[in-house]
This record gives C-alpha cells, structure tokens and sequence, in this order.
C-alpha cells in the first residue's frame, strides 16, 4: 500500500471518528469507530482494481424433465438428518407442493378425496399433519409414492 492510500485510510478514519464525536458520540466510541473506517477502507484498497471475485458455485440445469425442487429437497433433508426428529414446516411445505403439482397432472385437487388413494393414505397424512417429523423410511415412502402418483392413478399402466 502506497504512502498516499494509507493517508486516505487514515484520512477517512479521522472523518468518521470526528463527525461522530460532532453528533454527540461519547468516550472513546468515535477513536474506535474511527479505527474500524480506516481499516475497512485499507482492506477495501486492497483489492485491484477490477479484479471481479467468482461467483459462488450453482447446481447444474437438471437433466431429464426434472427440476431444481430435488436440490432444494435435498439440501431440506439433510439437516434434518442432523437434527434428527425436528419438525420441518417448510420440508412438509416442499413436499406437499410436489405432491399438488403431481396430482395436477393427472387431473386430480389436493382436496379431493382420490388424492389420499393415489398417495396412499398414510402419505396423505403425514403430508397434513401439523406436527410433520418424519424419519428417513418415512421420507423415502412419502417422496416414493408422490414418484409412482401416476402409476397408482393408471392402475399400473
């Protein structure tokens, strides 16, 4: 850092400290928030100019029909490993969302009673219960069954 860019550092924490002490700022708050300014601007000059950092890692389109919902499902189920046993309102929320689309497809409303025959009755349930705690059998019957909805709905054809 040149002679000059530390002068600006130091110039900058001076405003800060100093129009903070004006506006009634008490002790040695202005030293201090002054202090933080300058070393704010000291990292921010740091960095060249133009340099353009790279933008965090997305997942890839899906492939194959499907959508991002099974990434963001993922990334629900996981900690919900972790934590093991915790209500989940917005992982309850994603599944019955993927259950509704599916269930739309084949003509079939959320609040129609033909909706808990093709999810099964157990699924539908679980999927409108307030308390949602599923483990990770209960997750896979539930994902499976919204997965095989249109083969339930055809009678396996």
């Amino acid at each position: 850092m040149s002679r000059r860019d530390l002068l600006r550092c130091l110039f900058a924490g001076a405003a800060v400290g100093g129009g903070s002490w004006l506006f009634g700022v008490q002790g040695a708050r202005p030293i201090l928030l002054g202090a933080c300014t300058a070393a704010i601007v000291a990292a921010f000059m740091t960095v060249p100019a133009g340099h353009h950092p790279r933008w965090p890692h997305q997942p890839g389109s899906a492939r194959g029909g499907g959508s991002a919902q099974v990434w963001r499902l993922a990334n629900r189920i996981t900690p919900l490993v972790t934590r093991r046993g915790g209500a989940d309102a917005v992982l309850q929320n994603r599944l019955t969302r993927l259950a509704v689309a599916r269930l739309a497809r084949l003509g079939v409303a959320w609040t129609d009673p033909r909706a808990a025959e093709v999810l099964g009755p157990d699924v539908y349930r679980a999927l409108t219960t307030p308390r949602f705690r599923p483990d990770l059998n209960e997750l896979q019957r539930i994902v499976s069954a919204v997965e095989n909805a249109d083969t339930a709905a055809t009678g396996g054809h």
